[in-house]
């Protein structure tokens, strides 16, 4: 396509809630493998890299070809992504900018992104059903 890259690869992350007991007990055993009783937090989803036309690239980490049977909550949140047209991850700095950093900057900026990247305006609401 050609597109040029105006974000980098880099992480996204899903809230792992929990499911209700009523869907674990119908569920098929080969659906929602990582379905649980008790909720995670926020959990790798994959990777996204962002394009210019307002296109992203995204992975889901263990599905396959079949994200909605075998990662379930972080098909949701792509769904979710997609229909309000919102970003996957925040923005991360140019590669020569994160070089450029020392260890201790690094890693404080790591943590703020990390934090940001898993909270709830790229995750969602902790605990939230729809």
């Amino acid at each position: 396509v050609s597109f040029k890259e105006v974000q980098p690869t880099r992480p996204w992350f899903y809230n792992m809630t929990a499911a209700p007991p009523e869907l674990l007990a119908r569920k098929d055993v080969l659906f929602g493998g990582l379905l649980a009783s008790a909720g995670a937090g926020a959990q790798f989803g994959g990777q996204v890299t962002d394009y210019e036309h307002g296109l992203s690239f995204v992975t889901v980490h263990g599905s396959g070809h079949m994200v909605p049977t075998f990662r379930p909550r972080a098909a949701l949140t792509l769904l979710r992504h997609v229909v309000e047209n919102s970003t996957f991850a925040p923005p991360v700095p140019s590669d020569a900018a994160l070089a450029a950093m020392g260890g201790p900057e690094f890693d404080g900026f790591l943590d703020k992104w990390v934090a940001a990247a898993a909270g709830p305006d790229y995750v969602g609401k902790r605990g939230r059903r729809r």
